[in-house]
């Protein structure tokens, strides 16, 4: 068959549109993108032209083609492998999916990806990706040595077109609300006897700016490597990509920009809505910069399958591309929690049994595994506090017991005030730990406590309980009866049966002319001792 040579190659990127309400984020990111551009040599500019591996800018799976190809932030399936590895990390089941679309006559593309979730160590893909073009046919021309006039055509047989990439793609969260992902390609093309290669690598970043909207950024052949019969480059590629899911993510939009070096700016706009669970209708649109290629598809999900078609309108005619994919296994983010909440789980036998620095290693290796958990990141950094002063409290003796009674308390962060509470009795019964005393004094800070513990002034023998009945006394000397009343309640929170400090609230009352709270206050400390002459006087005072 006698034909002309033609190399198709479109150029198509993806990401996601922005209505109104996100208008600011739609900025941001063009802001972001052209400082991205900034960074690149002052060739970028040049007009648009024949470039190597241009193939692999057509773009994989018949949903996003179906979207025009505005797939850059939007992409949350195994075609992620392709369009931005950082996304991969939206994956929670391994998936395959294979594409194959007809270009021009005897041109097809073939895309085929696996893409495999793990629980800790991120999501990893394998894909290729394929244009082949054949039956060229070869011809040997025989001319006059004396002139230009041919004397003979000869054909002998025929060669195809071959260019594909082979490419391993990883993705993992950074965040709750980011990530990376990088992919390595090796990039082979063969016309007849004419062999040539490329080597590159792509890094992209995705940010979960809130569950409707995600927007992405990436540099392709940000570094590349020839080899063989060429002196081609790859041209290094910013993309830009924007996705905005709505109604529970029954319609989702997709815009991309994309700036090759040595070409024009591109973009692309697609949406997805699906009628219903089971049924989706597309459309995109791609302009580079004017209208280039209009879109429009169909996808259907059967269980764990998923059919997808979609049909591309431009210059040369029109394209048809059909898209399968299978998911298996469980969700890999439901088996990540469980191994996230095993891990937590032994780093609090550590914490409950007092050894803390165990049990911080244990919620680090957690949180390298579930970077995004900010439960675990709050308990880490609390817990790292307190280890700093007490790295642990083991022992069934009382001082050690109330210490790991506090410091949980404080960890849980619940009731700053038991926390408070406990590590002041702990320190009453140790008044001369200053570690103990430090992690205290960081807890009352932390717990908004006016007043600071301090060690206790006077004889030796003084404990934390000693000092509070001997400023509370010195209160009552002074007239200064709301502080007695909180010295004494001080007191009584870490000992509620004290006597004294009964008395001193119940004397402070009386001075402050509430009899009857104070007849309550004492007749509580006849229950505990009938025996109290003195506050069996009082009494008599206020009946």
């Amino acid at each position: 068959m006698k034909r002309i040579s033609c190399n198709a190659s479109l150029a198509i990127y993806a990401s996601t549109h922005r209505f109104a309400v996100v208008r600011g984020f739609f900025v941001y990111g063009i802001v972001l993108f052209a400082a991205v551009l900034a960074l690149l040599p002052s060739g970028l500019l040049a007009q648009s032209g024949g470039q190597p591996g241009q193939f692999m800018a057509y773009g994989a799976g018949a949903r996003s083609l179906g979207m025009g190809g505005a797939f850059f932030a939007v992409a949350d399936d195994a075609s992620a492998s392709y369009w931005n590895p950082a996304a991969l990390t939206l994956l929670e089941r391994k998936e395959f999916s294979a594409m194959q679309a007809s270009l021009f006559a005897d041109t097809t593309l073939n895309f085929f990806t696996y893409a495999h979730p793990t629980t800790s160590k991120g999501t990893w893909a394998v894909s290729l990706t394929q244009l082949k073009s054949v039956g060229f046919e070869k011809i040997e021309i025989r001319a006059n040595p004396a002139g230009d006039e041919i004397i003979d055509i000869k054909t002998n047989g025929s060669f195809d077109n071959v260019e594909q990439a082979m490419a391993f793609s990883w993705g993992r969260d950074v965040s709750e609300k980011l990530s990376f992902g990088v992919m390595a390609k090796n990039i082979t093309r063969s016309l007849d006897t004419s062999v040539d290669s490329f080597k590159s690598l792509d890094i992209a970043m995705l940010q979960k700016f809130s569950p409707t909207y995600r927007a992405a950024v990436g540099v392709q052949n940000v570094f590349s490597m020839a080899s063989g019969d060429t002196d081609d480059k790859l041209p290094m590629t910013v993309k830009f990509g924007q996705a905005l899911s709505l109604f529970k993510g029954s319609l989702v939009f997709g815009l991309d920009l994309i700036k090759p070096q040595g070409s024009d700016l591109n973009w692309r706009f697609g949406g997805e809505y699906w009628l219903m669970y089971w049924a989706a209708l597309r459309f995109g649109v791609v302009g580079a910069p004017g209208l280039q290629e209009a879109d429009f598809g169909l996808g259907i999900k059967y269980r764990n399958l998923g059919f997808d078609v979609a049909q591309g309108v431009h210059a040369l005619g029109s394209t048809t591309r059909f898209s399968v994919t299978m998911r298996m296994g469980n969700s890999s983010k439901a088996k990540h929690s469980t191994e996230v909440r095993e891990i937590v789980r032994q780093a609090m036998q550590y914490f409950k049994a007092g050894y803390f620095s165990r049990a911080v290693e244990k919620l680090r290796a957690a949180m390298d595994a579930d970077p995004g958990n900010a439960e675990i990141r709050r308990m880490i950094t609390r817990l790292q506090g307190a280890i700093d002063y007490v790295p642990n409290a083991t022992g069934g003796e009382e001082v050690p017991t109330l210490t790991r009674r506090g410091i949980i308390a404080y960890v849980d962060g619940k009731d700053m005030r038991a926390a408070v509470n406990v590590l002041r009795h702990a320190f009453n019964k140790e008044p001369k730990n200053d570690r103990l005393l430090s992690l205290l004094n960081m807890v009352e800070k932390e717990g908004g406590v006016s007043e600071m513990t301090r060690k206790p002034e006077g004889p030796e023998i003084f404990t934390y309980i000693d000092q509070r009945t001997y400023d509370a006394r010195q209160a009552i000397y002074d007239g200064k009866y709301d502080l007695a009343m909180t010295r004494a309640q001080d007191i009584l929170d870490l000992e509620p049966n004290n006597e004294t400090a009964l008395e001193i609230m119940g004397s402070s009352f009386y001075l402050m002319d509430q009899k009857e709270k104070a007849k309550v206050i004492w007749e509580r400390v006849l229950e505990i001792n009938p025996d109290n002459r003195m506050v069996k006087d009082f009494l008599k005072q206020v009946r």
